[in-house]
């Protein structure tokens, strides 16, 4: 049997409707979303996990600007109808990326970042014309679209945006931030390292902390640091590892999804060969 196995992919919408073999994980957004809810969790995993995979797919679940069913036709979420009715497609997302902010100076670091946003942003040009939304807030977006705003300002970006989405749709935003952790590995024995680290932290605690305006806050990364001291204002998200008992199956393969692999492609009698490969992974 041919399967279509392609490992480029980190965006679900695009994996789904190229019909590219998918082993399904969604049952991770009624895990987490009615049995496990947390206000701010991290999904910490080694790379090519499917961290970002995984965090597409909460947002192309959630995303109220999206209609997405054909993207999850047949996969096991739908079976939840209470869940689908409730949260499919019915809040806003801000879905950012860190994995391109870094600098070899503190101007480098924050110009980055109000490259970041200024991206972000634009995909919300359409808040811009709300009746809903605040002038002065229309002006603080403008800014920071631009990359005219001040450090400070640009630190509250992501809140102005919630803040924002919830004017115009009357309900608190999910934010999922993906990679939150490549700039300070980046930064790692450099001269912005704390600089890098504490841009982030601050960002962060504007959402992760009390907000009405924010349902929830998901991030994804490899490095198991959100909890430790380095971000001693973010004691409040909830981390979870490979060796969680939460969510230990819902990103990356176990071996009976392996089983099914191998099944689907015609080499069930490669198993054992492939299982000693995974041998390595000793966590």
């Amino acid at each position: 049997m041919s399967i279509r196995i392609h490992a480029s992919y980190d965006s679900f919408r695009d994996l789904r409707r190229n019909q590219v073999y998918y082993i399904d994980k969604t049952e991770v957004i009624q895990e987490y979303l009615v049995n496990k809810f947390d206000k701010a969790i991290l999904f910490a995993r080694p790379r090519r996990f499917g961290k970002t995979l995984t965090m597409t797919m909460f947002r192309d679940f959630l995303d109220i600007r999206q209609d997405n069913r054909d993207i999850f036709k047949g996969l096991k979420i739908l079976a939840y109808t209470d869940t689908v009715n409730e949260y499919m497609n019915r809040y806003p997302v801000i879905f950012l990326s860190l994995k391109e902010l870094y600098g070899k100076s503190r101007s480098d670091v924050f110009r980055s970042f109000q490259i970041a946003i200024s991206r972000l942003f634009d995909e919300y040009s359409d808040l811009l014309q709300s009746s809903s939304v605040k002038n002065i807030h229309k002006d603080f977006f403008v800014s920071l679209q631009k990359k005219e705003s001040n450090e400070a300002d640009t630190l509250q970006a992501v809140d102005l945006l919630c803040r924002m989405l919830y004017d115009h749709y009357g309900k608190p935003s999910f934010i999922l931030i993906d990679e939150y952790d490549v700039p300070i590995a980046k930064a790692l024995g450099t001269d912005v390292y704390d600089y890098t680290r504490d841009l982030i932290e601050h960002m962060l605690s504007y959402v992760c902390k009390t907000n009405d305006t924010v349902k929830a806050v998901i991030l994804s990364g490899c490095l198991y640091t959100v909890k430790n001291s380095t971000y001693t204002g973010l004691n409040n998200i909830i981390p979870y590892t490979v060796l969680s008992p939460n969510f230990a199956s819902s990103i990356g393969f176990t071996e009976e999804d392996v089983k099914q692999l191998l099944a689907d492609a015609g080499l069930p009698e490669r198993h054992q060969e492939i299982r000693e490969w995974y041998d390595g992974y000793l966590f």
